[in-house]
């Protein structure tokens, strides 16, 4: 069943324009607009930044049309006044609502700055910070944000009017990401808008479906059918896409399924070793990202146990804290850097910042440095390096070719087993 508002949500025509990038001569004008130096006398007359009562508008908006009728026709004063004026109008409709309604935000002593919806936490806009202009999450429309109570959620980015809160159908992106904690992973897994009973999956709206016109959108993400208030014809890259087909085309998703992506981008939940190990036979970039990673898992090891390296805050050098901890787990931003080079480029210069500590500058570091047993050279090795290779049993460190000279028989094994024979034979010995 559709309510009221819910007719009035799709009646708004669908910001997709400005979502691409586009946006009208009159709106680029509207938000650049300053007061010309002729009307500088009559700010204070016009309110103009400043809080007003439904008097003082009352005086403005006349003031306001006085002076249209007094300025020549296509002037930049005259232009200027009537936007103005529509503006002044949109205050005063918002001034009418909070003396009908006292929980209004712009009521003082309602203590609506922060509200709680289908898990967003909305936090109350200032009413005279004109951010750019932003479209309604839930009825499409302009919020003016000089002149309208509006919220934002502060964990999804979820926007609406004040007047739209009691209709906010979409849960929060952040919350249904944390219950599901991963990804859709099938590509488009779409099943039909009979399964939807051609309706909108997220509102419920009977979508219509003809030959000439048609207002149903696909979600790439979901698989589902959205109506244009719900799916405003935005595009993201789709995870599925990039596991495992390395694609990153962006393709069109609802709104919905944006703020997940939106939320969602820097966490890691992907595992691609699990989920397509040959991606890293197949491209480049990702095979040496594993490499590098898997390289600074052991030199972490190194600067956790190093006062100086904690002193100096090394490890803080790294904001994705992932990266160094494992080398399975990716978010969707960094594969989307490594195709583009970016983390490849991030991880090398980590890495010889973390190098330069252990082999130059830190005498603790080096002092936890190996010596390979079967050349005797004086170069440190280090359990990290490319060259090194780690006995499974004694944990000794040689160098590859070292080892190989060797047929994989460790020195220290041998040792130790040669250690243990004579101890067995002492011990019966002094049995007998």
């Amino acid at each position: 069943m559709i309510s009221g508002d819910d007719n009035t949500r799709h009646s708004t025509s669908s910001p997709i324009s400005t979502l691409s990038g586009k946006t009208s001569t009159s709106e680029t004008d509207l938000s650049n607009s300053v007061l010309p130096s002729k009307l500088a006398s009559e700010e204070l007359n016009l309110a103009i930044n400043k809080e007003a009562n439904e008097s003082e508008l009352k005086e403005a908006i006349n003031k306001c049309k006085e002076l249209i009728l007094e300025n020549s026709e296509y002037s930049v004063e005259r232009k200027w006044l009537v936007r103005h004026l529509i503006e002044l109008r949109l205050r005063m409709q918002e001034v009418k609502e909070a003396l009908a309604d006292p929980e209004h935000p712009r009521n003082k002593l309602s203590s609506v700055s922060n509200r709680t919806i289908k898990g967003h936490h909305l936090r109350l806009q200032s009413v005279l910070n004109n951010s750019g202009y932003r479209y309604c999450d839930q009825c499409t429309g302009t919020i003016w944000s000089v002149v309208q109570a509006w919220y934002m959620c502060d964990d999804c980015g979820y926007v609406c009017h004040y007047k739209c809160m009691s209709s906010i159908i979409r849960e929060c992106a952040h919350v249904v990401a944390c219950e599901r904690g991963q990804y859709e992973l099938d590509i488009c897994p779409e099943k039909g808008l009979s399964a939807q009973k051609y309706s909108c999956a997220e509102c419920g709206i009977s979508l219509v479906s003809n030959k000439d016109w048609s207002e149903m959108r696909r979600c790439d993400y979901t698989g589902l059918y959205y109506c244009s208030a719900c799916h405003w014809g935005s595009s993201a890259i789709i995870p599925a896409r990039v596991v495992h087909n390395w694609d990153f085309k962006p393709q069109p998703v609802c709104q919905a399924s944006l703020q997940i992506l939106r939320v969602t981008s820097e966490r890691p939940l992907i595992n691609l070793e699990q989920l397509n190990p040959k991606l890293f036979i197949r491209v480049q970039e990702l095979s040496l990202v594993k490499r590098l990673r898997q390289e600074l898992q052991g030199i972490r090891k190194y600067l956790l146990v190093c006062r100086n390296a904690t002193d100096k805050h090394l490890l803080w050098k790294c904001d994705k804290s992932h990266l160094i901890d494992n080398a399975d787990m990716y978010s969707l931003q960094d594969l989307m850097d490594t195709n583009s080079g970016d983390l490849p480029s991030k991880l090398h210069d980590l890495e010889d910042v973390f190098l330069r500590h252990i082999k130059i500058e830190c005498e603790i570091c080096k002092g936890r440095g190996h010596i390979c047993e079967i050349c005797r050279n004086e170069e440190i090795l280090f359990p990290f390096a490319i060259s090194a290779h780690i006995c499974p049993e004694c944990q000794a460190v040689f160098h590859k070719q070292c080892i190989e000279r060797k047929k994989n028989s460790c020195p220290k094994c041998l040792r130790i087993k040669i250690r243990l024979k004579s101890q067995k034979e002492f011990n019966n010995n002094i049995n007998i």
